[in-house]
């Protein structure tokens, strides 16, 4: 049996929904929805548009990079007033208000409606299948599904994530595939983007916002992969934005994750011999997004889970 034929044995209603589905409403202040990620400890949530009532997209915490990016290139603040507030509905307050004019927005502040759009709603009905929900997820370029009742509630998201920890738990069933290497799979991004050690974090916000990806590698003066910096250690800051932005990447992540960073650069790598299997599993473990590839100490590659969707999906066909 292969990995997608035991995902089509598999409905999204024998998937349990990790605590209390959080839905937004377009009619709700654009800070306090952030607030209310902030404060259920996810990026992002589902919005529902009173006027057309339905659904029509995810407010991302990942649109706030953009904006912080905007805001300081425009030297729209003084730079000590941008960084460093224990009051984060007002640094939220006064983003969503850059945000108005960075996406050329009447009123004061750009709208939830607007930002939800960019993050388009695909969803499935209780019946589809995991196998359903990861050809969604690779065909449309999500990071999330909604499973949709028929009274037309969101009653759970099935993340990219939620797919890793499935397949890790029956990797005993998904067939030739597990035993695949890295090297074999030949899937992700190359180059890698990286920031030094010593550049400010802020540079590498800046690189996550210009390509459209969520991490980037960080590295020490000869070029050796150390520890990466990703749309969760943003999140973390937003939750509390007493942390400067003006310190280096390696300063920065240490604070927002509050432990020493020496362990990391093994947990989140793996090798070009590495199996299918092993890079699923080591996904699932850290609950990272993404995997650097280190062949000889340098970086080759990156692999992100809609990498590993992906490759799962087209190897098989």
């Amino acid at each position: 049996m292969s990995m997608i034929q035991m995902l089509e044995k598999v409905t999204v209603s024998e998937i349990p929904a990790k605590g209390p589905i959080v839905t937004l409403s377009s009619e709700e202040r654009t800070f306090d929805a952030y607030v209310k990620l902030c404060d259920a400890n996810i990026r992002s949530a589902p919005v529902f548009d009173a006027p057309s009532q339905k659904f029509i997209g995810f407010l991302d915490v990942r649109d706030l990079i953009q904006i912080i990016v905007f805001e300081q290139k425009q030297a729209q603040v003084p730079k000590a007033a941008a960084f460093g507030t224990p009051d984060r509905v007002k640094y939220l307050t006064r983003l969503v208000k850059v945000g108005a004019r960075m996406y050329d927005q009447p009123g004061d502040g750009v709208t939830l409606s607007y930002l939800a759009r960019r993050n388009p709603f695909h969803s499935v009905g209780e019946a589809a299948t995991l196998a359903d929900v990861v050809k969604l997820l690779v065909e449309s370029n999500c990071h999330r599904v909604p499973v949709v009742n028929a009274a037309g509630d969101v009653i759970n998201v099935i993340s990219q994530s939620s797919i890793i920890h499935y397949l890790h738990k029956h990797q005993a069933d998904v067939g030739p595939i597990g035993s695949h290497t890295v090297e074999k799979m030949a899937c992700g991004s190359s180059p890698v983007h990286t920031v030094k050690t010593t550049d400010s974090i802020l540079s590498a916000f800046e690189i996550m916002a210009k390509h459209n990806i969520m991490g980037v590698a960080i590295v020490d003066e000869s070029g050796h992969f150390v520890a990466n910096t990703s749309a969760s250690d943003f999140k973390e800051f937003i939750r509390n934005p007493s942390t400067s932005l003006s310190l280096t990447a390696i300063d920065f992540i240490s604070q927002v994750r509050q432990h020493d960073l020496k362990a990391v650069h093994p947990a989140i790598s793996v090798q070009p011999s590495d199996s299918f299997n092993h890079v699923v599993g080591k996904l699932a473990a850290t609950r990272v997004h993404r995997l650097f590839v280190v062949d000889g100490g340098q970086l080759h590659s990156v692999i992100s889970l809609t990498d590993v969707l992906k490759y799962a999906l087209n190897a098989e066909k």
